[in-house]
């Protein structure tokens, strides 16, 4: 009997949600703002999640940025995760912290799991955490603060292109 060594998928962020934030544009999405400059034009799109994700996150936007001098057709697209309506508690944001450190690491502060400094910070509604993934290629970062809780995850597109998935935009 021989067993062969299967390959398995890379994981990444986008494992984390339900929500399959490759879709981008399926459903309603708003503009809620652009902003047009001589090099570079961005929309921002938003949606109520259609479901909780993580019991803290309820709303998306992505930022899709047109760099008027790049023909080649790969704008950059940031996503941000926030909550709106739910109840943001020291423990929903370290279970979520506890799933980006099984999956990248430490933080860029070497900083793992939340810990008695994270709560002090979160306590003052002054707390943030950023992981850089894929050699610098794409970026995680979390903030809570007097606005509430938010999650980004920059160059959303380098992270497709790594996991192979791809992205889905209606025309």
């Amino acid at each position: 009997m021989h067993f062969f060594e299967t390959s398995k998928k890379e994981k990444s962020i986008l494992d984390l949600f339900t929500y399959d934030l490759t879709t981008f544009f399926y459903g309603e999405y708003k503009e809620v703002e652009s902003y047009d400059t001589e090099a570079m034009f961005m929309i921002v799109y938003e949606r109520k999640l259609p479901w909780d994700e993580l019991d803290l996150l309820d709303r998306v936007q992505f930022k899709v940025f047109f760099d008027k001098n790049n023909f080649t057709g790969s704008n950059p697209i940031n996503v941000r995760l926030f909550s709106a309506e739910l109840e943001v508690t020291d423990k929903k944001v370290a279970h979520l912290i506890e799933h980006v450190v099984e999956l990248y690491g430490n933080d860029d502060f070497g900083t793992g799991l939340w810990n008695e400094k994270d709560q002090v910070l979160f306590d003052q509604k002054n707390w943030s955490r950023r992981w850089s993934i894929q050699e610098g290629e794409s970026f995680i970062t979390m903030y809570y603060n007097e606005n509430g809780f938010e999650m980004n995850i920059l160059f959303l597109n380098n992270i497709i292109k790594h996991t192979g998935k791809y992205l889905n935009i209606k025309s």
